[in-house]
């Protein structure tokens, strides 16, 4: 008998679950979504029926404003996090309490004219829209996240963005300017 011929027949009992711990342990997070891949997949799904419904222009329109107010809400909850710290609005202190964890996108910095640069290859929301076909509608959230989520934090931080969605490259650069 499999495993769902016994549940119907048997149902489940502690004794039955052992195995999960085992094979959990063995498999690790192999099979798992990391969050940010999760709101990817939450995102593009929703941006999808959207763009749907309304046809890419007006969808679109409506998918830049939600997301430009999700990034400065989070922007802002950043910047009272830091200064209810006492802490200045920098760079600095957006990179050390930002809200998403930097595992999501490990980057390759560089220091170009004294401003921070940072390469993304592996972004994990791309590789959650990219695994359900999603990557068209993933991408509106990357087209205007993070410079709404600057501004709500402090507009003073300039950023230049290079997505892999408008230049056909395998990453992502960003580039951050402080010095006036």
């Amino acid at each position: 008998m499999n495993e769902l011929e016994r549940e119907k027949k048997k149902g489940i009992s502690l004794w039955y679950l052992m195995k999960v711990a085992v094979m959990r342990k063995l498999i690790g997070d192999r099979y798992q979504t990391p969050g940010f891949g999760f709101a990817a997949l939450l995102f593009a799904s929703v941006a999808r029926e959207v763009m749907e419904k309304l046809g890419p222009e007006e969808g679109e329109a409506l998918i830049k404003r939600a997301v430009e107010s999700f990034g400065r809400e989070r922007g802002k909850r950043i910047a009272e996090k830091v200064t209810g710290k006492g802490k200045p609005l920098s760079l600095r202190n957006w990179i050390i309490y930002t809200d998403i964890a930097a595992s999501n996108f490990p980057a390759k910095v560089s220091f170009p004219e004294h401003d921070l640069e940072a390469h993304v290859d592996k972004c994990s929301f791309i590789q959650a829209a990219d695994a359900w076909g999603l990557r068209p509608y993933a991408s509106l959230y990357c087209k205007y996240a993070d410079y709404a989520i600057l501004h709500g934090y402090n507009p003073d931080v300039r950023l230049t963005l290079q997505n892999r969605h408008e230049t056909g490259r395998d990453y992502c650069a960003f580039r951050y300017r402080m010095k006036q």
